[in-house]
This record gives structure tokens, sequence and C-alpha cells, in this order.
């Protein structure tokens, strides 16, 4: 019994340590680039690496929500089955980590070949995860309170 609820107390600290993580890294590389957007400037390269790490971070705390949120589902609740507003939540969780990944991706292609990353994908790929990011916040709490 002990081991379980370690496991259970393990699996639920990384989750929300990954929540805290993620938030941190997105809002902290959107706070920085719509101050250089303000001032009509471009992000300095050692800056710009800075965001491609953060944004690394952020893909791997995703994925690490992932992870334990499946396993928590599964162990916890028996299951996938716990209405509409969970699978709410999957399709918001889903919408962060497919935008995640295209902004890696595209950061990833744009340092190999030298040349600023495209805003308007940035942009859209931002906005489908803030979108992403109501979704998976409104199911949770219409699910789990």
């Amino acid at each position: 019994m002990l081991n379980y609820i370690m496991i259970i107390f393990i699996s639920k600290f990384l989750h929300l340590f990954s929540i805290l993580l993620a938030g941190g890294g997105v809002i902290g590389v959107a706070v920085i680039q719509s101050i250089y957007k303000k001032e009509g400037k471009i992000p300095e390269p050692h800056l710009a690496k800075g965001f491609r790490v953060l944004a690394f971070l952020s893909l791997i705390a995703i994925l690490t929500m992932w992870f334990t949120g499946i396993f928590q589902t599964i162990v916890i609740y028996g299951g996938f089955n716990l209405g509409w507003s969970f699978h709410l939540k999957l399709f918001g969780a889903t919408l962060i980590l497919i935008s995640s990944l295209l902004i890696n991706i595209h950061l990833r292609k744009s340092a190999k070949n030298q040349t600023p990353p495209n805003q308007s994908t940035l942009k859209y790929s931002a906005t489908a995860a803030r979108i992403g990011f109501l979704l998976a916040l409104g199911g949770a709490i219409w699910t789990f309170v």
C-alpha cells in the first residue's frame, strides 16, 4: 500500500512540477519576445538560443505531463471514461503538445539554417497553444472539481 501511495505521490509531483516548468517557459519567452517586438528589435543570438532552450524544456515538461497524466488516469480512475469534459481537457492538451512540437521543430530548423524564425508560424502555434490551455484548464476543472 505504501508503494502505491508513493508512486502516485511522485507521479502527481512530476505532473504539477511540469505544469509550472512548461508555463514558466512559455510565459517567459512570450514576455521577452513581446518586448523586443514592441521595440522593433530582433533578439540577440544568445537570447534566441535561450528561447530554444526554454522551448525544449517546455516540450519535455509537456511530455512529462502526458506520461504522468495517462498513468494517473489509468491507475487512479481506471481508464479514460471520465466524461466529455475530460475529453475536452485531452483535446486541449493535444493542441498544446502539437503546438510545442511545431515550435521546437521550427526553431531548430531556423537555427540550423541561420535564419530568423517565421513570426507567422510562431504566432499561430502560440495561439493554438493558448486555446489548448484554456480547453485543458476548463476541462480539468469541470472533470476533477
